[in-house]
């Protein structure tokens, strides 16, 4: 564990206090605990600087891929914070296309959010092309 050490001075601590906190590192997420994040919350990040999107009820952070998309990032942007699951499987994304989305998700809907994927569900990779 990392020890964090600041220094209050804000006028909620006299000048000259310090304050010690432990923190411990965050795990990875592995996908049967998979970050729980709500339809409310992807509708935020809606933007070049911060796009996520939504597809088969898994959200991913696209982001940093957004001018490596061989189709543009506008399309990509015209589903910024929504699901985007109908568009992504109606172009014909390659296999390899589907594969690569793994490195850039960051969990799923809640159970009463999604459309597609129920418990035991189906990835994106096992639909036929």
């Amino acid at each position: 564990m990392a020890k964090v050490s600041s220094l209050f001075t804000s006028g909620f601590l006299p000048n000259s206090m310090t304050v010690s906190i432990e923190a411990s590192p965050v795990p990875a997420l592995t996908t049967s605990e998979e970050r729980i994040i709500t339809l409310d919350e992807v509708s935020w990040h809606d933007s070049y600087g911060d796009c996520w999107l939504i597809i088969y009820d898994r959200v991913y952070d696209i982001t940093d891929f957004l001018a490596e998309h061989p189709g543009g990032s506008e399309i990509l942007l015209e589903y910024a914070g929504r699901d985007a699951s109908v568009a992504f499987r109606g172009t014909g994304h390659s296999a390899q296309a589907i594969r690569a989305l793994d490195r850039f998700c960051i969990g799923e809907l809640p159970m009463h959010e999604r459309m597609f994927r129920k418990p035991g569900g189906f990835n994106l990779s096992d639909l036929p092309e």
